[in-house]
């Protein structure tokens, strides 16, 4: 009863992920188990975790092939026994009383199926440090939400075991597949409780990052970006989640991976957008958006085309700051 089980996807942090854990450790609340999934680490990393474990009996190690945070965090939940489930990066850190104060606030509201905190992160334009994302809000549900962008970060939560098993294993997408977890959340009716109060913090740096963002788009996260949203999507249309408020917002979005993709050679991916993109204007009994674009790409190919669209867009909003 209430043992919280801390999951940790690790590949090549072994400085780093002394401190993740130490920031574990250093939790009021007992009883807890650490599981660190080793993802494939071809530096000391390995040599680490094993440090770990056999300096604390709460640590347990695990290793698979290298396959991303979202597959590590399938492995480190099979493994794991906890009522309570936290996800945490290896680079990032959960203040002391994170486990008690969140846990609390779970016991006192049954209908609530995961506990959100204020996530602290340095912001880049005054240096200081500031509530990430919409984690100093009351987030009254997480669908739709979250559609356009994510409320907050993966240790953000504090999760319900019974909930996880209900939202079913994370994708094995490099990107995204955060964003696209807790979209499943909320389209199945999983409600929030806020503690207002700063219990975790979200640390930049220099060093590479399990999804490879701060090196730009490639090929193969566009793919991941389109197949989340195709994820979603679906999910949408089995459960008709239509509404004009937040489906406008979300085809524009689609255009863009349609585009996106194109540019990048994902041709199959970027047909499925498109597609996806006339079906959710379909939805909203809409003008066609798509139209013009694909007698474009007829005409001049989807690179050029895409290519095109990107400009004009950039294009419009120069204009519009003026």
């Amino acid at each position: 009863m209430n043992l919280v089980s801390t999951i940790i996807p690790v590949f090549n942090r072994p400085a780093m992920i002394r401190e993740a854990v130490a920031s574990v450790l250093t939790q009021t609340h007992r009883p807890i188990e650490i599981i660190l999934v080793d993802d494939g680490s071809t530096d000391d990393t390995p040599n680490v975790l094993h440090s770990l474990a056999a300096a604390h009996s709460e640590v347990t190690v695990l290793h698979q092939s290298n396959a991303g945070p979202g597959v590590a965090r399938n492995t480190g939940l099979k493994a794991s026994r906890g009522e309570f489930i936290q996800y945490l990066d290896s680079d990032d850190l959960l203040h002391p009383e994170k486990f008690d104060k969140q846990l609390l606030s779970l016991q006192a509201t049954p209908g609530a199926g995961v506990s959100y905190c204020i996530t602290n992160r340095k912001d880049p334009a005054t240096g200081r440090m500031a509530p990430w994302a919409r984690t100093a809000e009351q987030i009254d549900d997480i669908f739709p939400s979250f559609l356009p962008k994510r409320g907050w970060a993966t240790l953000t939560p504090l999760w319900r075991r019974t909930v996880c098993e209900a939202i079913g294993p994370w994708k094995p997408y490099r990107v995204m597949e955060d964003w696209e977890h807790d979209l499943r959340a909320g389209l199945l009716g999983v409600k929030p409780i806020q503690v207002a109060e700063v219990l975790c913090t979200v640390r930049d740096h220099s060093q590479e990052r399990a999804s490879g963002m701060n090196e730009g788009f490639t090929s193969d996260r566009i793919r991941y970006y389109f197949l989340a949203h195709e994820s979603i999507w679906t999910l949408m249309q089995e459960m008709k989640a239509f509404e004009q408020s937040y489906l406008q917002t979300f085809s524009r979005t689609m255009f863009w991976i349609a585009r996106m993709c194109g540019e990048h050679g994902l041709r199959d991916e970027a047909e499925r957008a498109l597609l996806y993109t006339d079906q959710i204007t379909d939805s909203l009994g809409q003008q066609n958006i798509t139209r013009r674009f694909r007698l474009m790409k007829r005409l001049i190919g989807w690179r050029a085309a895409a290519g095109s669209v990107e400009f004009l867009v950039r294009l419009r909003r120069v204009f519009a700051r003026a």
